[in-house]
């Protein structure tokens, strides 16, 4: 596939607006916001290919999703990031999955989730007609968790009514309505995609994507490059200059040090630039960059320790933000086979679990889910062909790994020994075969610890308890999964439209470079909340990230237009 943009094929210009650093999906829509709303802005990725998680590669003749591989919302234009991506012109066909999931038990049952909740609901009192009453009143919990959880995760506006449920795991609100464990597996089989146990993972978040899916699960045509060469496609032709293969070795901070306070004379840093490195192609850059400020959709990690420097940030910040819990890597093995019926694949697909216990997930409790995108998007493969991915969340201490060749050889040994026993014969059908392991999501997007979806979504790493997307550094602010509203495509488009609001905020009050737009405490907590209001400065005017309709159709529009 012919990629959709072009890339800058120059040195950048010497000075930006803003500069965002890193191409996944939440560097994507912030940078798409703030040239529409006039910023001269330069992205910047590290890989060749843009997207991140939401990329493929080429193997044989096949196409594969690098990772992520279904967008709830998306595909539909009634929704809040369906029409923020209709605003922004993205024209990304999307295929409606139904079901949205299947599910394989330890008792050999099989049961398909049904695209349609009314439908899916009936099939649950079909199933378990002794537990109408008590799904009947889970499910007005799982409604009133989604609509109070989208109010205060995504628009910021807290409200005393989630209080019942904010503390609540996905675990303790099914303990508490049934008994049957079938059941209780089968309302949370897909946990997997948290990346996190069911007894660490926030009932609120999960009800926000538990009922997203019934307004539609999509997957991309041409699959996920697709989706997000789309966008920078869209981001180009706003004026928006894209450099790939380009690392950001610093992030240019004047002033400012550790313990600094703003009563006690010296001021905190601000971001003036970006230190900029071409690692491969026709373009031979390596300087600086100046801008008025920069969003990083990066490790947050990373950024902090590698691109700011300890010297510019308040004491016990990196300390704070690893004693937070990564999610779980995934482990992928990518297959391409010739041969093999689509409906062999189709009846496979789906979570194949060997236990009844929910929270042995990344252990040996779920043995795998099988993806078949060729299934929705048949120009993956070549003729005859299918495309299957395997994913397998880890619980593991990737530090603990002295021998990654050896890791490798027994995950796959494990998967292709159970693909052989599922579908007799499949080996005699593999044309191409590869695998990633944690190792891999962090050498391709420097992900900490490979985690697939940032910090866990576990009630106390939520809300107060998540880094904010303003930073101790003037003019330095996050997008993506390691900071709020949470991980998963959804919340990290929320996190762009508020970091493009913060910036939009600060070029209002024609600020240069801006500061900014009434950054919340980061990180959280009390000690957190100490050094953010000792370092950082709030802007005169806009509205502050999360408030207002920036959750609703997009970040709004700067006031002012460009910055002077």
């Amino acid at each position: 596939m012919k990629r959709l943009f072009r890339g800058l094929r120059r040195a950048p210009d010497p000075c930006y607006d803003a500069v965002v650093i890193g191409s996944g999906i939440g560097g994507l829509i912030t940078a798409n916001l703030l040239a529409r709303d006039g910023a001269r802005v330069l992205l910047v990725e590290q890989h060749y290919m843009a997207g991140g998680y939401c990329s493929t590669f080429r193997r044989g003749g096949f196409t594969f999703d690098a990772a992520t591989h279904f967008y709830p919302l998306l595909g539909n234009p009634e929704t809040l990031t369906g029409a923020l991506l209709a605003d922004l012109g993205v024209e990304t066909g999307w295929v409606k999955m139904d079901p949205v999931d299947t599910f394989h038990l330890p008792d050999g049952s099989r049961f398909e989730v049904p695209a349609d909740l009314a439908a899916y609901l009936a099939k649950l009192h079909a199933e378990f007609p002794q537990e109408r009453a008590a799904l009947d009143a889970f499910f007005a919990e799982v409604r009133e968790a989604y609509l109070l959880g989208l109010l205060e995760h995504f628009r910021g506006r807290e409200t005393g009514r989630l209080a019942p449920y904010r503390d609540l795991t996905v675990r303790q609100a099914l303990d508490r309505r049934f008994a049957d464990r079938r059941l209780k597996l089968l309302l949370t089989a897909d946990c997997a995609h948290w990346g996190s146990p069911p007894g660490r993972t926030s009932f609120v978040f999960d009800s926000m994507l538990r009922l997203s899916y019934f307004l539609g699960n999509y997957y991309p045509k041409g699959g996920s490059q697709a989706f997000a060469d789309e966008l920078a496609r869209c981001f180009e032709e706003r004026g928006g200059h894209i450099l790939m293969s380009t690392a950001a070795r610093r992030i240019v901070v004047e002033g400012g040090a550790a313990g600094a306070r703003r009563s006690g004379g010296a001021k905190p840093g601000v971001a003036r630039g970006v230190v900029l490195e071409t690692l491969r192609g026709p373009v031979r850059f390596q300087g600086t960059v100046a801008c008025g400020a920069v969003v990083s959709n990066a490790d947050l990690l990373g950024t902090l320790e590698g691109l700011v420097g300890a010297e510019h940030l308040p004491p016990g910040i990196v300390q704070r933000l690893r004693g937070l819990r990564p999610t779980f890597p995934c482990w992928l093995t990518h297959i391409g086979l010739s041969g093999v019926p689509a409906e062999v694949l189709e009846r496979a697909q789906g979570y194949h679990w060997d236990s009844w216990d929910m929270d042995g997930v990344g252990r040996d409790a779920l043995r795998f889910k099988l993806f078949v995108p060729t299934l929705y998007e048949p120009a993956m493969a070549p003729p005859g062909g299918q495309v299957l991915i395997v994913q397998k969340v880890l619980e593991m201490d990737c530090a603990a790994v002295t021998d990654w060749p050896e890791h490798k050889r027994r995950v796959e040994s494990f998967v292709l020994g159970h693909l052989a026993r599922m579908i007799p014969g499949i080996e005699e059908r593999i044309v191409v075969r590869t695998s990633a392991s944690a190792q891999t999501a962090w050498r391709f997007t420097l992900n900490h610890q490979g985690a697939m979806l940032g910090w866990e979504m576990s009630p106390e790493q939520l809300g107060a308890g998540r880094p904010d997307l303003a930073s101790p550094v003037r003019n330095l602010f996050f997008a993506g999964h390691w900071v709020k509203p949470g991980g998963g495509i959804t919340p990290v488009i929320v996190s762009a439209q508020h970091a493009a609001q913060a910036v939009a905020g600060a070029m209002a009050c024609r600020e240069w470079p801006p500061r900014p737009a009434q950054s919340r405490p980061w990180p959280a907590g009390p000690a957190g909340a100490a050094a953010a209001a000792e370092a950082v400065e709030e802007a005169r005017g806009g509205p502050g990230p999360g408030r207002g309709p920036s959750a609703e159709r997009g970040a709004p529009r700067a006031r002012g237009g460009r910055i002077a």
